[in-house]
């Protein structure tokens, strides 16, 4: 046969598999594709929502399942994912906070780094420490440096972020919520005044924390048949006024997010001060500076340095969803040389920052705060899974999401024995919008698929509920991740051990 011929005949066998593949089309979607649509096209049907899903396996970036995984929906707090990819570009694993505090010739100044952490008590609780452990820290190194009377002021400076204190997106409604706390260059039991009320046979007498003899408290709650009370800051926001009526003691104190932050972290520490047996012979004032006071040629005299990983503030923004600590470090990341963060400057940096570092789509996420309550914020869950597959080697960032079933805000979630300790997640939840994003954990405790479920809309239909539709996918993906692995008789904890909880 010529050369010709056998070229002529190789030509067309390409040309005849080539359209064979064309009349087949793309290739049939997998048994586990067609499940999981299912179940998302029930949900829609029941409720007319927005649905958005894409899950991929980790070793190979194969794409297990997806619906609309490429449009941008309100994320809630699975924002904080696309904030710690931020972080860890922008401030390294091993940043730390650092605190300062330094006199200035006789004045106690102390320059504020934005450490969300100080005075909070779930790490104060886990450290075996009381909420005031670092100020009294402090107190000593004073009194070890020989000074033990303030013949001046005390100085907050607090200005490494500008004013204001919380986002312009936030709902004006929610501002004394704990989880709408502001956030400062210094910050003090998550910037929030725990409240509560013992009824004594004569009076009600409130209970507050933190403790301070600076903060002033005028309570005017009367016994009552209702119980309801409200609590209104000064101009200032060092002075309280409780009005309202309550029916019986309190179990627990209600967190109340403040006004001031450098105020009340100000009134706290001259109060240890105080405690410790360093007087104050001038006032409590607060500074928008980050530098030396304005004007003044004296110098520093540094007396501590309180240094903060960065693992606190991670933990507690993604185990626990606190928006208060998200949002100090995106504001964090933002500061340069000279130039403290606002929001504003905050978000645009993020927002170059996932697109050059992390090849993100710039048509699929936005930025408008750290902590997704501004319903401005964007995130597809193609670019969810994106980042989880980029941040999967970061050791901090993993132990830093909810194990479910066991800890943070998926503890009561996931606890049957198939599913406990085999997913790490980041949860959301707003009015209208309801996430669950991270990762499903091989029989060895490892990532070992990506995920990210967002609905945007209603979130409770006629049978089952947004929370609901995360549960069955997540364990559909649960049972993928087997397969994969060699299926039930693979190798590994069954119950998922090696996921170790904070």
């Amino acid at each position: 046969m010529s050369r010709a011929v056998r070229t002529s005949s190789w030509v067309a066998c390409v040309l005849l598999v080539c359209g064979a593949l064309r009349a087949a089309g793309p290739p049939a979607p997998s048994p586990l594709a067609k499940t999981v649509a299912a179940l998302v096209a029930r949900y829609r049907a029941e409720t007319g929502a927005a649905v958005g899903l894409h899950a991929v396996r980790l070793r190979d970036g194969a794409v297990l399942c997806e619906v609309k995984s490429s449009r941008a929906l309100v994320p809630a707090s699975n924002q904080k994912i696309l904030t710690s990819a931020v972080v860890r570009k922008r401030l390294g694993e091993g940043f730390c906070f650092r605190t300062r505090l330094a006199m200035q010739g006789k004045n106690l100044v102390v320059l504020g780094d934005g450490d969300p952490t100080t005075g909070d008590p779930r790490i104060a609780a886990g450290d075996g420490q009381t909420i005031y452990a670092a100020m009294d820290r402090w107190a000593e190194a004073l009194k070890a440096a020989g000074v033990t009377r303030i013949e001046g002021d005390l100085v907050i400076r607090a200005g490494i972020f500008q004013r204001p204190f919380v986002h312009p997106d936030w709902p004006r409604s929610q501002l004394q919520r704990w989880y709408a706390a502001p956030v400062a260059g210094v910050n003090f039991n998550d910037n929030c005044i725990d409240v509560g009320f013992v009824v004594e046979p004569q009076q009600v007498r409130p209970v507050i924390t933190p403790i301070s003899q600076f903060i002033a408290v005028d309570s005017r709650v009367k016994r009552g048949k209702r119980h309801l009370w409200a609590c209104r800051f000064s101009g200032t926001g060092a002075g309280i006024t409780l009005t309202g009526t309550v029916t019986r003691t309190t179990p627990d104190p209600l967190p109340v997010a403040v006004t001031n932050p450098p105020a009340i972290f100000g009134c706290v520490l001259a109060d240890r001060l105080t405690r410790a047996g360093i007087g104050i012979a001038g006032s409590i004032r607060t500074s928008s500076q980050s530098g030396g006071p304005g004007g003044s040629s004296e110098k520093l005299q540094p007396i501590v340095t309180e240094t903060t990983p960065l693992f606190g503030a991670l933990g507690r923004a993604n185990k626990q969803s606190l928006n208060m600590m998200a949002e100090c470090l995106l504001l964090r990341s933002a500061v340069e040389p000279g130039r403290p963060a606002t929001w504003k400057t905050a978000a645009r940096t993020a927002e170059r920052v996932l697109v050059a570092d992390y090849g993100l789509d710039p048509s699929q996420f936005a930025v408008s705060d750290g902590s997704g309550l501004g319903k401005k914020n964007r995130a597809s869950p193609a670019a969810l899974t994106r980042l989880l597959g980029a941040l999967a080697g970061w050791e901090q960032f993993v132990r830093s999401l909810s194990v479910g079933g066991m800890d943070g805000s998926l503890r009561g979630r996931f606890t049957d024995p198939a599913a406990r300790g085999r997913i790490l997640g980041k949860t959301g939840s707003l009015a209208g919008a309801s996430a669950l994003s991270g990762y499903i954990l091989d029989r060895e405790g490892r990532p070992a698929v990506a995920f990210s479920i967002l609905t945007n809309g209603s979130t409770r239909g006629r049978t089952f509920t947004a929370k609901g539709l995360e549960e069955q996918l997540c364990r559909l993906l649960i049972g993928a991740a087997d397969a994969a692995a060699g299926g039930p008789g693979g190798t590994g904890d069954p119950n998922g051990k090696g996921a170790k909880p904070d």
